[in-house]
Order: structure tokens, then sequence, then C-alpha cells
């Protein structure tokens, strides 16, 4: 989107980031009583043609580009295990625009999709919005689907963003229009909304508000939530503000097993990249300060030797929870064009303390790590890597991978999903090639797992990408 021109500048800063905390064993060669290989049983593509072809109001539309899809989410929903809801960012443009957000939803496991429009998110679904972005999808326990997103106002300078939430009673085939969580803004940006697995109707949603070029600034990470399915939001709440010449970004929230409120967030800080997590014990109201759960020194940017673009280095994490309150976060941990790893922060007392090791088997620049725990206490984790790209030749080859681990992040098992794919043929670098983040969730009722990724050439037929679903389990 064209208001996340300081977006793309900070994230370059923040690739690498992350945990020097102390390791766990991470051993390749070793196999857990009663894991065996976990395969791919389905995968298709989710996205399809783009609904807004012929194009839609506003004065940016020509540079949208129709059929390109980037940033997918995925939840399994906890009342119907054959349910399954995914959201992206359809037809991106060059300077960052969005038509829209798109949402798509299964009734059978993942064999069929249909896709819809949240009415009034944009111009393009019957809104006044320019543009919108980062799309976020949960689930909660009595079957409620919520999305979160941000509506763009991108004519205006500076642009704005509103962080706005909607909700579907029929497992994603009808939404209401959303509503606003955050007023319009320069610099809300990186929303994420978690459902309340305990709580009927009880949701909640986190987001930054930074601008990267205009330190010093007061930069936040705010919360709201609902307890009513969706009608109605809390007035936003302060979850963490650091210093005049720091950022935070990338909100992560988990619910644990006991109520507690987790929520995960990068800052970048003089040079530094640190990963916090913070607690709240009354759902929101009030929050306990900061642990710092790692840091590290920004690495320079990391470039494509053969162009001399940057490669994908968002430096977002992703987060999960297990059934026993294990906490999970995984991280990129690249440091070369061709040398890189996927790091797993680990924590057993509810985001107090930490312990990280790397993914085995991961030796190529890797990248947009997604980690979820299904039912029975399986870490699942997707993510790209460029271990079979070749110097030399026209494409740069990315494959989509995932490894499994029963034993809480001791040791892995690792599985191709999908690829190669060209990510030379996507058009936007800036845009990381695949948007910012990926979409992993853990079935709710069985053991397995529900990925959704971006996939260029040659797998997308619908524009330059396309958004691809894999269902992933014992084989």
């Amino acid at each position: 989107m064209g208001w996340k021109r300081c977006l793309a500048r900070s994230t370059l800063l923040v690739s690498v980031l992350l945990l020097a905390a102390a390791p766990l064993p991470a051993l390749a060669g070793a196999r857990p009583h009663g894991v065996g290989p976990y395969k791919v049983k389905d995968l298709r593509v989710v996205s399809g043609p783009s609904p807004f072809a012929g194009g839609c109001p506003g004065p940016t539309d020509d540079l949208t580009i129709t059929g390109h899809e980037l940033e997918p989410m995925i939840t399994a929903n906890p009342a119907n295990p054959r349910n399954i809801v995914a959201a992206w960012k359809q037809d991106v443009g060059t300077a960052n625009q969005t038509r829209s957000d798109l949402v798509a939803s299964s009734l059978d496991g993942g064999k069929t999709w249909t896709r819809r429009t949240i009415p009034g998110l944009t111009a393009c679904t019957g809104g006044t919005a320019d543009a919108g972005s980062d799309p976020w999808v949960s689930a909660g326990q009595d079957g409620t689907v919520y999305f979160s997103g941000l509506a763009a106002d991108i004519s205006t300078d500076p642009p704005t963003t509103a962080v706005v939430a909607s909700r579907s009673r029929n497992g994603g085939r009808s939404w209401r229009a959303p509503a606003a969580v955050a007023a319009p803004l320069q610099g809300n940006e990186t929303d994420a909304i978690t459902a309340s697995p305990r709580l009927a109707g009880h949701a909640y949603l986190v987001w930054a508000n930074f601008v990267f070029a205009a330190l010093p600034r007061t930069n936040t990470v705010e919360f709201s939530r609902t307890t009513d399915g969706g009608r109605t939001w809390s007035a936003p709440v302060l979850v963490d503000q650091p210093g005049p010449f720091a950022i935070d970004q990338a909100p992560r929230l988990l619910v644990l097993p006991d109520g507690t409120l987790l929520a995960v967030f990068l800052r970048v800080d003089f040079g530094l990249g640190q990963l916090y997590a913070v607690r709240s014990l009354d759902e929101g109201r009030t929050w306990l300060p900061p642990v710092l759960a790692g840091s590290r020194p920004i690495p320079p940017t990391i470039v494509d030797p053969e162009t001399g673009i940057p490669l994908p280095q968002p430096g977002f994490p992703s987060a999960a929870v297990a059934p026993d309150g294990t906490v999970y976060i995984a991280f990129e941990e690249s440091t070369s064009p061709t040398s890189g790893a996927i790091g797993v922060a680990r924590s057993r007392d509810g985001g107090r303390s930490w312990t990280s090791a790397t993914l085995p088997g991961v030796t190529a620049f890797a990248f947009e790590p997604a980690i979820a725990v299904d039912a029975h206490g399986m870490v699942g984790v997707t993510w790209y890597d460029l271990r079979n790209d070749r110097l030399g030749d026209a494409a740069l080859t990315a494959d989509v991978w995932f490894a499994h681990s029963q034993d809480r992040g001791r040791s892995w098992r690792q599985t191709h999903v999908a690829g190669p794919t060209d990510l030379r043929t996507a058009p936007l670098p800036a845009h990381n090639y695949v948007g910012e983040y990926q979409g992993l969730a853990g079935l709710p009722r069985g053991r397995g797992f529900a990925a959704v990724f971006t996939l260029a050439a040659p797998q997308a037929k619908d524009g330059p990408t396309d958004i691809f679903f894999a269902r992933i389990g014992p084989g």
C-alpha cells in the first residue's frame, strides 16, 4: 500500500532479528517415538480470478495489478473441523495500492473454496477507503470467524489508515460491514486478530502505530477487544510505548490456557532488533511491563547477488501456543544470500523466560516462517528458502517447506510442500515478492495443519501470483 513506504524501510532494518537466548537441542537425525513423516495431502489454488478485473473507483486504480495476490492468513474453525477460512490482499499495485482484501472459506476440509468480499471495506466493495491491507482471520470456540485489516486513504498526504474488524457467523460465507476499531491515523499498521478459545463472543485485536521516517516520535502497540461477537469494540488500550527513537511493530496475540493474554512484538532500537513479550491478566484492560525475549544487532540488508535487489526480509515473527501452554515464536535468521536459518523460540512459563534454537536442515537463505500447533500438541512450521536456487540462471528459485516436532522443538522432521517457484516473475520485490507474512493453522480436532502461501510462476495462473492452500498431515 502507498502508506507503507515507511514500513518497507523499517522492515529492511529488522531482517535477521532476534533471539540470543540459550539454545535448545535440535537434532536433525532424531525421530521421536510415534512420529512418522508428514506429507502434503492436498495442494490447490484458492485465490482464483480477480473479482475486480474491470477496475474500481478511486484515483490510483490504474496502478493496481489485476490478479496480484499477497499476504495470506488462515484459520481452522474449532466448532466445525471441516471449516477453514483464509484471507489475502487482492490486486496489489506498483505503488502499494490494493483493491481490497478477500476471504475464502471451505466447508469440506479445503477441497473446495468459496471466495467473498468484506462489504464496505474499500471502494471496490461499496465503502470509501482507497485500499485494504494486512488481512488477518481467527475463529472462536463458538464458531464465529473474525477478520481484521486496514482500510486506507492513500490519496491524502500523509496517507491514513483505520484498523477495522468484521465477523462471520456462517463459516466465512458472508460477512458484516467492518466496524472501526482504531480511527484513521498516519502509521496504523500490522494488525492481528485472535478469537478467544475459551469465551464465546470474545476476540482481541492488536496493532502498531509507527512512522519510521519521522523519528523522534511516539510509537505504540495498542489493543482492543470485543465481548459481543464483534458488534462493538473497546476503546484502544496501550500495550507498549518504546522510547522516541524506537519502533514497536508486528504484534501477535495469544490466549494461554489459563486465560492470560500474551502479546509478542518486534522492536527496532538504536541498531538492535529485539523481541518482547507482554502479559495481561485481566483480558487486556491492563498490561504488565514487557519482557525482553532476545536481542541482537541488526545486520546489513541482504541482496540478491545477481540483481542487487533486496531479498525477502520482513523480519516479522509468527507465534502459537500449544494446548499445554507452551508458547512458540518462529523468526528469520538468515545471514547471507546463500546461508540462513529459521529460529524457533520457546517459553514454558507463559512468556516470562525464553530459550531458542534453529530448525535443522535449513542451509540456504530462508524467510517468512509461520508456526502453529495442532490439537495434539504437534508443532509445525512453514517457510520459504532458496536452497534450490542456482546462481547464473534466469530465475530466483524458492520452495515452501514444512517441519514438525512432537517433542516441543527438540527434534524436527522436514517435508517439501510446494515449488520451485520463480520469485523474479512476481512484480514487486519491494513487497518481498510474496508479501510480509504467510499463514499456518493447526487443525483443531485432528492431527495436521492447514497452510496458505503465495506462489509466482509457473504455479500462478490468474495473474503474477496466486494464493495456494495445502493440508499437511501424517503420512
